[in-house]
Protein backbone atom coordinates (compact mmCIF):
# COMPACT_ATOMS: atom_id res chain seq x y z
CA UNK A 1 0.00 0.00 0.00
CA UNK A 2 1.26 3.45 -0.90
CA UNK A 3 -0.45 6.40 0.81
CA UNK A 4 0.01 10.15 0.32
CA UNK A 5 -0.95 12.52 3.17
CA UNK A 6 -1.24 16.31 2.76
CA UNK A 7 -1.25 18.11 6.11
CA UNK A 8 -2.50 21.66 6.67
CA UNK A 9 -2.80 23.31 10.08
CA UNK A 10 -6.05 25.28 10.33
CA UNK A 11 -8.16 22.13 10.73
CA UNK A 12 -5.88 20.50 13.29
CA UNK A 13 -7.32 19.51 16.67
CA UNK A 14 -7.65 22.47 19.06
CA UNK A 15 -6.54 25.23 16.68
CA UNK A 16 -9.03 28.08 16.23
CA UNK A 17 -7.04 31.21 15.34
CA UNK A 18 -3.69 32.42 14.01
CA UNK A 19 -1.91 32.33 17.39
CA UNK A 20 -0.98 28.70 16.66
CA UNK A 21 -0.55 28.85 12.87
CA UNK A 22 2.19 31.45 12.35
CA UNK A 23 5.87 31.45 13.26
CA UNK A 24 5.50 35.04 14.43
CA UNK A 25 3.02 34.04 17.15
CA UNK A 26 3.87 32.81 20.64
CA UNK A 27 1.83 29.61 20.51
CA UNK A 28 3.20 28.41 17.16
CA UNK A 29 5.23 25.60 18.78
CA UNK A 30 2.03 24.28 20.36
CA UNK A 31 0.29 24.42 16.97
CA UNK A 32 2.99 22.50 15.13
CA UNK A 33 3.03 19.88 17.90
CA UNK A 34 -0.73 19.43 17.53
CA UNK A 35 -0.25 19.21 13.75
CA UNK A 36 2.19 16.30 13.92
CA UNK A 37 0.00 14.57 16.51
CA UNK A 38 -2.95 14.42 14.12
CA UNK A 39 -0.91 13.18 11.16
CA UNK A 40 0.83 10.56 13.27
CA UNK A 41 -2.60 9.24 14.25
CA UNK A 42 -3.47 8.76 10.57
CA UNK A 43 -0.13 7.04 9.96
CA UNK A 44 -0.72 4.68 12.88
CA UNK A 45 -4.12 3.80 11.44
CA UNK A 46 -2.67 3.06 8.01
CA UNK A 47 0.10 0.87 9.41
CA UNK A 48 -2.29 -1.07 11.62
CA UNK A 49 -3.95 -2.37 8.43
CA UNK A 50 -0.66 -3.58 6.99
CA UNK A 51 2.74 -2.55 5.62
CA UNK A 52 2.63 0.77 3.77
CA UNK A 53 4.87 3.33 2.13
CA UNK A 54 3.68 6.72 3.43
CA UNK A 55 4.60 10.18 2.16
CA UNK A 56 3.62 13.24 4.21
CA UNK A 57 3.55 16.64 2.49
CA UNK A 58 3.69 19.65 4.82
CA UNK A 59 1.05 21.91 3.26
CA UNK A 60 0.87 25.02 5.44
CA UNK A 61 2.51 28.41 4.92
CA UNK A 62 6.23 27.95 4.28
CA UNK A 63 5.55 24.19 4.31
CA UNK A 64 8.24 23.53 6.92
CA UNK A 65 6.09 23.29 10.06
CA UNK A 66 6.41 19.63 10.99
CA UNK A 67 9.38 18.82 13.18
CA UNK A 68 11.03 15.92 11.29
CA UNK A 69 12.03 14.24 14.56
CA UNK A 70 8.43 14.28 15.80
CA UNK A 71 6.95 12.66 12.68
CA UNK A 72 6.35 8.90 12.71
CA UNK A 73 9.61 7.26 11.62
CA UNK A 74 7.93 5.15 8.92
CA UNK A 75 6.89 8.25 6.90
CA UNK A 76 8.78 10.24 4.30
CA UNK A 77 8.42 14.01 4.83
CA UNK A 78 8.19 16.51 1.95
CA UNK A 79 8.80 20.05 3.20
CA UNK A 80 9.72 23.53 1.95
CA UNK A 81 8.45 25.77 -0.85
CA UNK A 82 7.99 26.62 -3.65
CA UNK A 83 7.67 23.18 -5.19
CA UNK A 84 5.65 21.58 -8.01
CA UNK A 85 2.14 20.63 -6.91
CA UNK A 86 2.62 22.75 -3.77
CA UNK A 87 0.46 21.18 -1.03
CA UNK A 88 0.42 17.93 -3.01
CA UNK A 89 4.16 17.75 -3.76
CA UNK A 90 5.25 14.14 -3.99
CA UNK A 91 2.03 12.57 -5.24
CA UNK A 92 2.12 10.56 -8.46
CA UNK A 93 0.36 7.65 -10.16
CA UNK A 94 2.10 5.04 -7.98
CA UNK A 95 0.01 5.92 -4.91
CA UNK A 96 -3.06 3.93 -3.93
CA UNK A 97 -4.77 6.55 -1.74
CA UNK A 98 -4.59 10.15 -0.52
CA UNK A 99 -5.58 11.65 2.83
CA UNK A 100 -5.95 15.30 3.87
CA UNK A 101 -5.34 16.04 7.55
CA UNK A 102 -5.90 19.43 9.23
CA UNK A 103 -7.80 20.85 6.25
CA UNK A 104 -10.17 23.82 6.33
CA UNK A 105 -13.11 25.09 4.28
CA UNK A 106 -13.05 27.53 1.38
CA UNK A 107 -13.04 31.29 1.83
CA UNK A 108 -16.34 32.77 2.98
CA UNK A 109 -17.75 29.54 4.41
CA UNK A 110 -20.26 30.15 7.18
CA UNK A 111 -18.95 28.58 10.41
CA UNK A 112 -15.65 27.51 8.87
CA UNK A 113 -12.62 27.79 11.17
CA UNK A 114 -9.96 30.04 9.57
CA UNK A 115 -11.68 29.54 6.22
CA UNK A 116 -9.72 30.70 3.18
CA UNK A 117 -8.74 29.47 -0.26
CA UNK A 118 -5.02 28.76 -0.66
CA UNK A 119 -3.89 32.37 -0.16
CA UNK A 120 -6.39 34.33 1.91
CA UNK A 121 -4.78 37.72 1.27
CA UNK A 122 -4.84 37.21 -2.50
CA UNK A 123 -7.89 35.13 -3.37
CA UNK A 124 -11.50 36.14 -2.91
CA UNK A 125 -12.88 33.06 -4.67
CA UNK A 126 -11.75 30.23 -6.94
CA UNK A 127 -13.78 28.27 -9.46
CA UNK A 128 -12.60 25.24 -11.43
CA UNK A 129 -14.83 24.38 -14.37
CA UNK A 130 -17.57 26.57 -12.82
CA UNK A 131 -17.46 24.75 -9.45
CA UNK A 132 -16.48 27.00 -6.55
CA UNK A 133 -13.72 25.19 -4.72
CA UNK A 134 -11.37 25.35 -1.77
CA UNK A 135 -8.16 23.47 -1.23
CA UNK A 136 -9.96 20.15 -0.70
CA UNK A 137 -11.46 20.02 -4.20
CA UNK A 138 -8.45 21.62 -5.89
CA UNK A 139 -6.03 19.13 -4.33
CA UNK A 140 -8.40 16.19 -4.79
CA UNK A 141 -8.25 17.13 -8.47
CA UNK A 142 -4.45 16.80 -8.41
CA UNK A 143 -4.70 13.36 -6.82
CA UNK A 144 -7.42 12.41 -9.29
CA UNK A 145 -5.26 13.51 -12.21
CA UNK A 146 -2.88 10.73 -11.21
CA UNK A 147 -5.70 8.25 -10.61
CA UNK A 148 -5.38 8.46 -6.82
CA UNK A 149 -8.61 8.55 -4.76
CA UNK A 150 -9.02 10.92 -1.83
CA UNK A 151 -10.16 8.54 0.92
CA UNK A 152 -10.05 10.62 4.12
CA UNK A 153 -10.44 14.30 5.10
CA UNK A 154 -9.95 15.41 8.71
CA UNK A 155 -10.54 18.99 9.83
CA UNK A 156 -13.33 21.18 11.12
CA UNK A 157 -16.97 20.21 10.56
CA UNK A 158 -17.33 22.63 7.64
CA UNK A 159 -14.54 21.03 5.60
CA UNK A 160 -15.94 17.55 6.21
CA UNK A 161 -19.21 18.72 4.68
CA UNK A 162 -17.26 20.24 1.78
CA UNK A 163 -15.54 16.90 1.20
CA UNK A 164 -18.79 14.92 1.31
CA UNK A 165 -20.38 17.31 -1.20
CA UNK A 166 -17.45 16.63 -3.50
CA UNK A 167 -17.68 12.85 -3.15
CA UNK A 168 -19.97 11.14 -0.59
CA UNK A 169 -17.63 8.13 -0.56
CA UNK A 170 -14.85 10.10 1.20
CA UNK A 171 -14.37 9.24 4.88
CA UNK A 172 -14.25 12.23 7.23
CA UNK A 173 -13.38 13.21 10.79
CA UNK A 174 -14.56 16.47 12.38
CA UNK A 175 -12.04 17.63 15.00
CA UNK A 176 -14.07 20.72 15.96
CA UNK A 177 -17.28 22.62 15.21
CA UNK A 178 -17.08 26.37 14.60
CA UNK A 179 -18.94 28.93 16.65
CA UNK A 180 -17.43 31.69 14.50
CA UNK A 181 -14.49 31.88 12.09
CA UNK A 182 -12.06 32.01 15.02
CA UNK A 183 -13.89 30.10 17.77
CA UNK A 184 -15.02 26.49 18.03
CA UNK A 185 -16.15 23.62 20.20
CA UNK A 186 -13.05 21.40 20.10
CA UNK A 187 -12.62 17.73 20.84
CA UNK A 188 -9.69 16.92 23.09
CA UNK A 189 -6.69 16.23 20.82
CA UNK A 190 -6.41 12.66 22.11
CA UNK A 191 -10.07 12.06 21.23
CA UNK A 192 -9.55 13.57 17.77
CA UNK A 193 -6.51 11.40 17.18
CA UNK A 194 -8.41 8.29 18.18
CA UNK A 195 -11.11 9.15 15.65
CA UNK A 196 -8.53 9.93 12.94
CA UNK A 197 -6.74 6.62 13.52
CA UNK A 198 -9.99 4.65 13.44
CA UNK A 199 -11.27 6.39 10.32
CA UNK A 200 -7.90 6.01 8.57
CA UNK A 201 -8.25 2.25 9.09
CA UNK A 202 -11.75 2.26 7.61
CA UNK A 203 -10.65 4.47 4.71
CA UNK A 204 -7.74 2.21 3.79
CA UNK A 205 -9.96 -0.86 3.97
CA UNK A 206 -12.46 0.95 1.71
CA UNK A 207 -9.96 2.37 -0.80
CA UNK A 208 -10.95 0.11 -3.67
CA UNK A 209 -14.53 1.38 -3.44
CA UNK A 210 -13.65 5.10 -3.62
CA UNK A 211 -13.27 6.67 -7.03
CA UNK A 212 -10.69 9.36 -7.83
CA UNK A 213 -12.15 12.85 -8.21
CA UNK A 214 -11.36 14.23 -11.67
CA UNK A 215 -11.99 17.59 -13.34
CA UNK A 216 -12.63 16.77 -17.02
CA UNK A 217 -10.57 18.73 -19.58
CA UNK A 218 -10.41 21.41 -20.76
CA UNK A 219 -9.79 22.77 -17.26
CA UNK A 220 -10.55 26.41 -16.46
CA UNK A 221 -9.38 28.11 -13.28
CA UNK A 222 -11.35 31.30 -12.59
CA UNK A 223 -9.49 33.31 -9.96
CA UNK A 224 -11.09 36.33 -8.34
CA UNK A 225 -8.50 38.34 -6.45
CA UNK A 226 -9.08 40.53 -3.42
CA UNK A 227 -8.21 43.71 -5.36
CA UNK A 228 -7.52 44.87 -8.92
CA UNK A 229 -3.78 45.38 -8.40
CA UNK A 230 -3.27 41.66 -7.83
CA UNK A 231 -5.29 40.84 -10.95
CA UNK A 232 -3.21 43.41 -12.85
CA UNK A 233 -0.04 41.48 -11.98
CA UNK A 234 -1.52 38.05 -12.72
CA UNK A 235 -2.90 39.18 -16.08
CA UNK A 236 0.64 39.62 -17.47
CA UNK A 237 0.81 35.83 -17.74
CA UNK A 238 0.41 34.76 -21.40
CA UNK A 239 -2.11 32.07 -20.40
CA UNK A 240 -4.34 34.47 -18.46
CA UNK A 241 -7.48 36.16 -19.77
CA UNK A 242 -8.87 39.14 -17.86
CA UNK A 243 -12.61 39.00 -17.18
CA UNK A 244 -13.06 42.09 -15.02
CA UNK A 245 -11.20 44.28 -12.55
CA UNK A 246 -10.45 41.46 -10.11
CA UNK A 247 -10.88 38.26 -12.13
CA UNK A 248 -8.74 36.24 -14.54
CA UNK A 249 -9.22 32.82 -16.10
CA UNK A 250 -6.64 30.25 -17.11
CA UNK A 251 -7.67 27.37 -19.41
CA UNK A 252 -5.57 24.34 -20.30
CA UNK A 253 -6.25 20.88 -21.66
CA UNK A 254 -4.17 19.39 -18.84
CA UNK A 255 -5.21 19.77 -15.18
CA UNK A 256 -1.66 20.15 -13.86
CA UNK A 257 -0.82 22.82 -16.43
CA UNK A 258 -3.91 24.76 -15.40
CA UNK A 259 -2.97 24.31 -11.73
CA UNK A 260 0.57 25.53 -12.34
CA UNK A 261 -0.93 28.58 -14.03
CA UNK A 262 -2.94 29.17 -10.87
CA UNK A 263 0.19 28.92 -8.71
CA UNK A 264 2.04 31.37 -10.95
CA UNK A 265 -0.91 33.78 -10.84
CA UNK A 266 -0.89 33.72 -7.03
CA UNK A 267 2.86 34.36 -7.00
CA UNK A 268 2.39 37.33 -9.34
CA UNK A 269 -0.34 38.70 -7.10
CA UNK A 270 1.79 38.22 -4.02
CA UNK A 271 4.63 40.19 -5.60
CA UNK A 272 2.53 43.37 -5.67
CA UNK A 273 0.65 42.83 -2.43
Amino acid sequence: MKVFISVDIEGISGIVDNTMTSRTQGDYEKGRALMVGDVNAAIEGILSVGPAEITVSDAHGGMNNINPEALHSDAILVRGRPKPQSQMAGVDKTFDAAMFIGYHSMKGTHLGILSHTYSGGNIESLHINDLEVGETAMNAGIAGYYGVPLVLVAGDLAVTKEAKALNPEIHTVATKEAISRVAAKCLHPQKSRGLIKAEAIRAIEDTENIKPFVFPPPVTYRIRFTDAKRADAASFMPSAKRLDGKTIIITQNDYIKAYHGFLAAVMCATSVS
